[in-house]
């Protein structure tokens, strides 16, 4: 190798929260100057620190490299490897120390909150942090009055190196009251660990009445509100809307009337006007048509071409629409737009109209059909009307 790396010395110790200080050693063994790149790796690569990371190494020169590793309390106790890459050119070695992480139990604890207030029971949590690098075990006991009780959820809990824990406590008197001043239930909580460290917490819960100071005044106002409610109602309010509501009930009664009697003479009128239509005697006509996908088609009929004079009064229309095509159907009066559907909504549609369509002398009756989409298993829309009326003979 053109330049050769080694840790001196290649093992060390430290405890956590404290920095292993190491002395990585490069030798240039040519003749030539070399530049090469450091690179932390191993266990222990988030935790290097290299005082640079380029060398320029003179012909057969011997430098001295600092590294620095920070053995943080996240670190477990026991071997790590400390492992840096030193690349040349092409050429790539690499140098390995054992940095040994002493073992350290250490941990605290506190309460969460170290006072509540209820009528039923106050609710704590023990917090544990695990400060070592070693796993630990804590048991935790509580004290109170001879009339409170304290629930702790977990006795004893395991809690690893560098972790936090909470464990829930909760403390209830035996006897409640109604109403009265609160009362304090001071309580303890002991924690021994499985290092042998004792903590012990204070706490308290302090127990108040089961109907707070405010509902008896809350209560005798809302009472109060709802009988001067009640009165206001029946005195004032109700006598108003009351009137209010005849009001806008003989309003709409006569709007609703006026409304009838329009319909009754429009009705009346069409009757008067369909009874001096010249009706004669019953006929019927069938307009039938095939109009393929996107086109139109109309089949026609010429009354009374001769010029004789005859009426032909439409009183009833019956669309068809056998194959469930969809387009649009409409009825034409010469040029003029009698009725327009869409085909989409019906497969049979009838007519029945009061005043019926009057067509003269020399006019055309005619079905136009535009097809947009013919009917499932068909090339283009089918549809029929059936036209019944009356021809005056005079």
């Amino acid at each position: 190798m053109s330049v050769t790396a080694s840790f001196q010395p290649d093992r060390v110790a430290a405890s956590p929260g404290q920095t292993a200080a190491l002395s990585l050693h490069l030798q240039n063994n040519t003749d030539a100057e070399r530049v090469v790149t450091l690179r932390a790796g191993g266990g222990l690569a988030a935790q290097t620190v290299l005082q640079t990371e380029t060398i320029y190494l003179d012909p057969n020169e011997h430098f001295e490299v600092p590294v620095i590793v920070d053995a943080n309390s996240s670190l477990v106790a026991g071997n790590h490897s400390c492992v840096i890459e030193v690349v040349d050119d092409s050429e790539t070695t690499s140098a390995a120390a054992t940095v040994e992480i002493n073992a350290t139990e250490a941990w605290i604890a506190h309460l969460e909150p170290e006072s509540s207030k209820s009528a039923t029971a106050g609710r704590h949590k023990v917090a544990i942090d695990n400060l070592g690098n070693v796993p630990i075990t804590v048991e935790i006991a509580t004290a109170t009055e001879q009339d409170v009780v304290a629930e702790v959820a977990a006795p004893a809990i395991s809690i690893d190196g560098g972790k936090s824990a909470k464990v829930e406590v909760r403390v209830a008197a035996q006897s409640r009251f109604w109403n009265g001043a609160p009362v304090e239930h001071p309580f303890t909580v002991s924690l021994n660990g499985s290092n042998n460290e004792h903590v012990t917490l204070e706490g308290c819960f302090e127990q108040g009445p089961r109907l707070r100071p405010w509902f008896l005044p809350a209560l005798a106002g809302m009472v109060g509100a709802l009988l001067l409610g009640t009165l206001a109602w029946f005195v004032l309010l109700m006598p108003t809307v009351r009137n209010i509501a005849q009001d806008e009930a003989d309003q709409l009664d006569e709007l609703q009337q006026a409304t009838l009697d329009e319909r009754v003479a429009d009705i009346q009128m069409a009757a008067e006007e369909a009874s001096e239509l010249p009706l004669g005697q019953p006929t019927d006509l069938r307009l039938s048509v095939s109009a393929a996908n996107g086109t139109a088609a109309t089949e026609a009929f010429d009354f009374d071409q001769n010029g004789s004079g005859r009426v032909l009064s439409i009183s009833d229309v019956i669309f068809q629409n056998p194959t469930g095509a969809i387009g649009r159907v409409q009825l034409l009066r010469d040029d003029e737009i009698l009725l327009d559907q869409e085909m989409a909504n019906f497969r049979d549609l009838d007519f029945h109209l009061v005043a019926p369509f009057t067509v003269n002398s020399r006019s055309t009756i005619a079905l136009r059909v535009t097809c947009q989409t013919p009917g499932p298993g068909t090339e283009s829309c089918e549809a029929a009307a059936t036209v019944i009326g009356f021809v005056d003979e005079t």
